[in-house]
């Protein structure tokens, strides 16, 4: 019969490498950016010849930590949150933590589901986008209970409740005060706008920015010029036939997936963007540059929110003083979806 092999130890590891226990540990968990290039070569090599592997489950019965950190969104679908999680886990890579992704649909139960599903993987810490339903004031005060009683580090990014909670977001507010301040210096005064859910903050902080850019210019928006929907392509279309029949000279989407749809409905309506009417939209996604009319809009800093989440959801597990996340500003991305009408 054939002698079983021995199981490799992090000593035997560390024997092979020429180095110590705790630098084969610091190089197998990803906590290597410190080190020597080549000392993380030597044990690499060293572990792959012993056949060495780190159980996960083992190393948390011992450290208490899985170094997973799961991240909860309400649409994957939606490309400002597909490119924000790939960004995440590329960024908490470096840190030698895995992510666990789980997406809500945008329902409340989902979200209240798949927390107690991670809690229950021992995940080290929690990033949240809670879906829209979450936001009602029956819904939030359960996510706020559910929570508390898990004791795990948390954060809200993008979508957050006011009262609490560490958070990573835009600056809502001051971003579609910038798109707005770009409407009306290309002339547009009667300005129509597809919003998100005004449950959630981000739609209510855009809206709030809209308003006080046209309260400084004298100017007000009806609330017939407001249409509310979800941040897709659907309410885009819908939004825009109905601000289309309002008179409007532009409409400004809360996204750019609102943005597209609004295209679509001013083809069906035989107009011509931005000759009949222009059209300014919020995050810059992929697609935004590359349209037969390339889209202005707000572009959110994606990657630059990415490292803020990360920054502050390891702090949080790490327990360290942390100053509180800024809120990141969007960038205008002046396109051709805008025209000035100023002399007209």
């Amino acid at each position: 019969m054939k002698e079983a092999r021995k199981k490799a130890t992090i000593k035997d590891v560390a024997l092979r490498a020429g180095v110590s226990p705790t630098t084969v540990s610091m190089v197998l968990n990803g906590k290597d950016a410190a080190l020597p290039e080549r000392t993380c070569e030597r044990v690499r090599a060293a572990a792959a010849e012993l056949d060495y592997n780190t159980d996960i489950l083992a190393r948390a019965l011992v450290t208490r930590k899985t170094n997973i950190v799961g991240v909860v969104v309400p649409d994957i679908s939606n490309a400002f949150f597909s490119e924000a999680v790939r960004h995440i886990q590329v960024e908490i890579a470096r840190y030698g933590y895995d992510i666990i992704l789980c997406n809500s649909e945008e329902r409340a139960e989902n979200d209240y589901r798949y927390i107690r599903l991670l809690a229950g993987r021992n995940v080290d810490g929690l990033i949240l986008t809670p879906s829209a339903e979450a936001f009602t004031a029956e819904n939030a005060e359960k996510m706020k209970r559910l929570l508390t009683g898990l004791r795990i580090p948390y954060l809200f990014f993008d979508r957050y409740y006011a009262d609490g909670g560490t958070r990573v977001a835009v600056d809502n507010e001051a971003s579609s005060y910038a798109a707005t301040q770009y409407l009306l210096e290309n002339g547009h005064e009667r300005i129509g706008v597809i919003a998100g859910p005004l449950t959630l903050n981000s739609s209510r902080n855009r809206l709030k920015g809209v308003r006080r850019a046209l309260s400084e210019r004298g100017l007000s928006l009806p609330d017939d010029c407001v249409y509310e929907g979800k941040y897709d392509f659907a309410t885009g279309v819908n939004g825009g036939a109905m601000l289309l029949g309002k008179g409007v000279t532009a409409v400004f989407a809360f996204s750019d997936m609102q943005a597209y749809g609004v295209y679509e409905s001013a083809k069906r309506a035989g107009k011509r963007i931005p000759d009949d009417v222009s059209v300014m939209g919020f995050d810059d996604n992929i697609y935004s540059s590359v349209l037969e009319v390339p889209l202005s809009t707000m572009r959110q800093p994606v990657e630059t929110i990415a490292k803020e989440v990360c920054r502050a959801i390891l702090a949080l597990i790490e327990d360290e003083d942390m100053e509180a996340p800024a809120c990141c500003p969007a960038q205008l991305v002046r396109r051709s979806s805008v025209a000035d009408i100023s002399e007209n």
